[in-house]
């Protein structure tokens, strides 16, 4: 089951966007219907929001007066938070009650318009945002009836449209008619939510391009990483002694396949096997593998590793977990933080880069082909680096 959280101000087109994603065949789980759902008469929920707010809070019908209820905690931030207390976590639990009741080939839309407030982001597969200029917006809401003072006082309760965009994967700009954001829902629902849902349900993570392109460094894959770092610690918690971005998309300035390598630490490769149905669920899928042996440690037995992939075709990822002792965790990150640091020793490996990239089509090709440079000067030169400047592999 894909589960895809969707967020967006107030004013920025997010019902629109739902409503369509409805028609293309997701269950649309709408978090503000559960918020009245949930405190509905005679529910426990009401019952806590009385408790806290009093009886005042109610019409003469025993209803949630929710405009009374709105001058109590608009402008005040601890009594905001006190009643998303309350709120929150009794529509998470409904939004997984119905969400277990969906089959198992199910998209789910869960449509959150606080989910940078509320942290909710790593628990989904794909976290979407649509965003709409702040002067549309205002137009927007005065054509619902609210005067500007009040839009405006709306839009700014909220969480900012950067903050949005920091924890989603894909921002749906609404900057133009209905019928252009209607075409990038489609889009975005053929070319990946579709195929993201499909290699969950067959367990395989996205494959890499064979036919090979190396592109210039892109500030996004850093963003990139990061999402996927969160899902990350979300599923293995302190079992991650760490997660880091490695390989060339870690190293500004560098040409590199848009491909997102992270290594995960572990104090035991057993642990991630422990962890594969969780990870699974998460979109992540593996196998044993091992890295080339380096000059110094020949045997192969100390370059085990779990190789995982993301089943996200928009956002592929190679996920390297190795344990704290072996050579291969080291190895990934004194030859990002070499390569970081020596600007010469950067230009000369991305030279490389550029000299087997015109030779070799093939993904697979070129890497095989790098391997020699790896033996003959990056273990060896990214050593000495190590030596000469004192660098030790952080520990945690």
């Amino acid at each position: 089951m894909l589960n895809v959280a969707l967020t967006g101000g107030i004013g920025a087109g997010k019902s629109t966007v739902a409503k369509q994603l409805a028609e293309l065949g997701a269950r649309v789980i709408d978090a503000d219907a559960l918020s009245r759902e949930v405190v509905a008469p005679d529910t426990e929920g009401l019952a806590a929001v009385v408790s806290r707010f009093g009886p005042e809070v109610l019409t003469p019908e025993g209803a949630l007066d929710r405009a009374k209820l709105a001058e109590i905690v608009f402008d005040s931030a601890p009594a905001r938070a006190e009643l998303e207390a309350i709120v929150h976590p009794r529509v998470r639990a409904r939004a997984r009650e119905i969400t277990d009741s969906l089959p198992d080939d199910a998209i789910v839309v869960q449509d959150i318009p606080l989910l940078a407030e509320t942290g909710q982001a790593p628990g989904f597969h794909l976290a979407i945002d649509v965003e709409a200029p702040r002067e549309l917006r205002l137009e927007r809401l005065a054509a619902r009836g609210l005067d500007r003072a009040d839009a405006l006082r709306r839009i700014d309760a909220q969480a900012s449209d950067a903050d949005r965009r920091e924890v989603c994967d894909v921002v749906l700009f609404n900057d133009h008619d209905v019928h252009e954001l209607e075409r990038r829902v489609a889009l975005l629902w053929d070319e990946r939510i579709k195929p993201f849902a499909e290699n969950l349900q067959n367990e395989r993570y996205e494959p890499r391009p064979e036919k090979l392109q190396l592109v210039e460094t892109d500030p996004a894959w850093a963003h990139r990483f990061e999402h996927h770092a969160a899902r990350l610690r979300r599923v293995m918690g302190p079992s991650a002694v760490r997660i880091d971005h490695v390989g060339s998309t870690a190293v500004p300035g560098l040409p590199a396949k848009d491909v997102v390598d992270i290594q995960v630490t572990v104090v035991s490769l057993h642990i991630v096997d422990a962890f594969a149905e969780a990870l699974g669920d998460a979109g992540y899928f593996g196998k044993v593998a091992y890295d080339s042996p380096k000059p110094g440690h020949p045997d192969i037995e100390q370059w085990e590793k779990r190789f995982y992939g993301s089943a996200d075709p928009g956002n592929i990822a190679h996920l390297h977990f190795r344990s704290i002792d072996a050579p291969g965790q080291r190895y990934a990150l004194l030859f990002r933080d070499w390569l970081r640091a020596d600007a010469q020793a950067r230009a000369e490996y991305a030279r490389v880069k550029g000299v087997l990239a015109a030779k070799f089509d093939s993904t697979r090709e070129y890497t095989e082909a790098k391997e020699p440079w790896f033996d003959r000067e990056g273990w060896p030169r990214a050593n000495r680096w190590a030596e000469e400047h004192g660098w030790h592999a952080p520990l945690c």
